[in-house]
């Protein structure tokens, strides 16, 4: 693995009021920069008083949001629409990052973990009560109906979209 070795990356995904980071949006990058970007936390969760709750990790806003997002790495593109996300995506982007030497083995291991995690919590709105699950040492348990929310989401778009067609709106892709 070459450190100073730089690779054009993308990665984004739309979360709440577009407030996810757009640093790695288009940038030549670092395995480390890369690594860091992907654990830092994404800043989005507040527990009952107001206070920031830290271990939001982009990563898993990656994994398990409700609208759209890509990753990009060099040539190779990982893109989905709303209601579409998934930790499979964000495993073949971090498994690319491997192959290609811009992260190192122990990177490599420690994001398959945050993804492991990010399935089990696997809906962005759960990952609050994840974070104080874990800060009270409780255990985390999954909550009913938390894989449902894509295709709910997905749903909701397909009704907005044909009361629209039905007033005589014309939808072009």
């Amino acid at each position: 693995m070459n450190k100073d070795k730089k690779v054009f990356v993308s990665i984004y995904c739309k979360i709440f009021t577009d407030s996810f980071s757009t640093e790695m949006v288009n940038e030549d990058a670092t395995g480390q920069e890369i690594y860091e970007f992907l654990m830092r936390d994404a800043l989005q969760c507040f527990d009952e008083n107001g206070q920031l709750l830290p271990g939001d990790c982009h990563l898993w806003y990656l994994g398990c949001n409700e609208k759209f997002g890509h990753l990009a790495l060099e040539y190779d593109l990982w893109s989905w629409n709303i209601g579409e996300s998934s930790f499979d995506n964000v495993e073949a982007f971090v498994s690319m990052l491997y192959e290609k030497e811009v992260i190192s083995r122990q990177q490599f291991r420690t994001l398959m973990d945050k993804i492991t995690k990010g399935r089990l919590i696997d809906n962005m709105y759960d990952i609050k009560d994840y974070l104080i699950c874990k800060r009270e040492g409780r255990s985390w348990v999954k909550r009913p109906g938390a894989e449902k929310f894509r295709s709910d989401m997905k749903q909701r778009v397909f009704e907005v979209e044909r009361s629209f067609r039905d007033k005589g709106y014309q939808f072009y892709k």
